[in-house]
């Protein structure tokens, strides 16, 4: 990875921890509680998945691998503002 892309990926990561704590799935958790996720939105975002593929996707890693229940998580919505923000980012 060149320096000017990793330098971007640092920024992204930083700004999307920011919004993903917002969420507080887990109030008071630790800020890299949900790093996992983090790095599957910007996975998919890079390689350019649609919504309903990042919706699955999140919707998938909270349900399985955190245990949240697929009634109080709103992967749409989660993945709409992230989104969002990624088209704010890349501009």
């Amino acid at each position: 990875m060149n320096s000017r892309l990793k330098k971007e990926y640092k920024r992204a990561f930083s700004e999307l921890r920011e919004i993903i704590n917002s969420w507080e799935l887990i109030p008071d958790s630790p800020d890299d509680e949900f790093d996992s996720i983090n790095h599957l939105f910007l996975s998919q975002l890079y390689k350019g998945s649609d919504k309903f593929k990042m919706s699955k996707a999140i919707q998938f890693e909270l349900t399985n691998n955190y245990g949240f229940s697929v009634e109080h998580i709103d992967s749409d919505k989660m993945t709409v503002e992230v989104l969002e923000w990624w088209n704010n980012f890349k501009k």
